[in-house]
């Protein structure tokens, strides 16, 4: 971003606390001034209620400026959780995207379309459209029928299983998400297309199950309806080696004998990061032991004020889960009986070792 914040409450002027209602109204007041498509002949007609929405804090500015500022900052403010997001992170945040307890909030792109915010408030491709009403009786933004002022109600959303492999969720990623949609072809005659959209989706690391990537009104687009919006939810993909528990950690499992349970033993792990850990086991594994290496779980992914890409997103994790080894014990299915005599015969003398060792650790206690 190339110039200095703006300040979204300033280009509409109204105060920070001002309701839905109030912002609609007073966008309402300053688009019939703005819009360039107005009629100068009907303008004359509403030159009071235009003198209302008083541009004396844009006037600096060309008008085709402000009327880009304007419509930027109603797009913003009259979506309450772009509002929400700008409000606590400001434009550096809207525009980055930011972590949040339900999801990651991709980076805000205003499209460019003023006469598309516009439409959206008067429902007509003209500026004076029910323009008296719209004033005097402002609807709420989001209703399920027409109201006389075109106000469209918005399609429901559209939600999306995502499969992440851990080695995604280990380093992070970005994914291109390609999604088919309706799309308007001909306006006039409101003809639709099934056509491909791609929507690019960052994985910050450490990112859980179930985390929900909200794309706002990225639906299908229909002539009467406000796009839903395009909700893809994590989840983790079975992995061969490894599996997710406690958020964070890692389990791992590993067969051993008999012989390696009473003796020791030493074994390598390739980690998801393609590392090699040595692991090395001396003490006697009974059944429910457990072997944990701190750090070497997941990353823990906490709510970063801003996401920007995966290298600044590596940069504020600093924390990660363990890895959790179990242990499968692993017996013969079939013993001879000269191989049970012997077994017998080793557990005989293991036996009277161990009691001879108790009894002299008695003896030097005393």
């Amino acid at each position: 971003m190339n110039r200095p914040e703006l300040d979204y409450y300033a280009v509409l002027d109204v105060p920070r606390s001002a309701t839905k209602q109030q912002i609609t109204l007073a966008y309402r007041r300053l688009a019939i001034r703005l819009c360039p498509h107005r009629d100068k002949k009907d303008a004359q007609d509403f030159v009071p209620l235009a003198q209302e929405g008083r541009l004396s804090h844009l006037s600096p500015m060309a008008e085709t400026k402000q009327w880009a500022y304007v419509n930027m900052a109603f797009d913003v403010l009259g979506n309450d959780l772009h509002r929400a997001i700008y409000d606590r992170y400001g434009e550096a945040g809207l525009f980055e995207g930011v972590m949040l307890p339900n999801g990651y909030f991709p980076p805000y792109q205003y499209h460019g379309n003023h006469m598309k915010v516009y439409e959206s408030v008067f429902g007509s491709y003209s500026p004076y459209a029910n323009v008296i009403d719209a004033i005097t009786n402002p609807p709420s933004l989001f209703t399920s029928k027409y109201l006389g002022v075109g106000v469209r109600s918005k399609d429901a959303n559209t939600e999306k299983i995502i499969q992440l492999s851990l080695e995604e969720v280990r380093s992070g990623c970005v994914k291109l998400m390609h999604v088919w949609r309706q799309e308007i072809v001909d306006a006039k005659e409101s003809r639709l297309e099934k056509r491909k959209h791609t929507l690019k989706l960052t994985i910050a690391p450490g990112t859980t199950a179930g985390t929900r990537f909200c794309f706002k009104e990225e639906g299908d687009r229909y002539p009467a309806t406000i796009p839903g919006d395009i909700i893809f939810i994590a989840a983790d993909k079975p992995h061969p080696e490894f599996e997710r528990r406690n958020l964070h950690d890692l389990v791992y499992r590993y067969d051993i004998d008999l012989s390696q349970a009473l003796t020791g033993f030493i074994f390598f792990i390739s980690t998801l990061d393609k590392r090699q850990l040595k692991i090395v086991i001396t003490d006697v594994v009974q059944p429910g032991y457990r072997k944990v290496i701190p750090l070497e779980g997941l990353p823990k992914c906490r709510n970063l004020d801003a996401v920007t890409a995966i290298k600044e997103a590596n940069k504020e994790v600093g924390q990660f889960g363990d890895l959790i080894i179990e242990f499968n014990y692993i017996f013969p299915t079939y013993l001879t009986p000269t191989m049970k005599s012997m077994t017998r015969e080793f557990f005989r003398e293991f036996h009277k070792l161990e009691m001879e060792l108790q009894e002299e650790e008695a003896k030097n206690m005393l």
